[in-house]
């Protein structure tokens, strides 16, 4: 079981790495924006960023958490 969450996390982790060498390279940035609850006048509204420096982070954690788990 951990050598199976082991690859699931390194293979997130170097997809991760290469999208963001391509959100760099092409300049690329995507601003998410989910509507959580919508109650009469008023929403919660979850925003994510994802640039090159957000995914680069994103992957380098991910490969941490691999490395713990095996």
């Amino acid at each position: 079981m951990c050598s199976i969450s082991f690859l699931v996390l390194v293979s997130i982790s170097f997809s991760m790495f290469l999208l963001s060498l391509n959100f760099m390279l092409n300049e690329y940035c995507v601003f998410l924006e989910w509507e959580v609850v919508s109650l009469n006048s008023s929403s919660i509204v979850m925003t994510f960023l994802f640039d090159w420096m957000s995914l680069l982070f994103m992957s380098f954690v991910l490969l941490i958490s691999s490395l713990v788990i095996y």
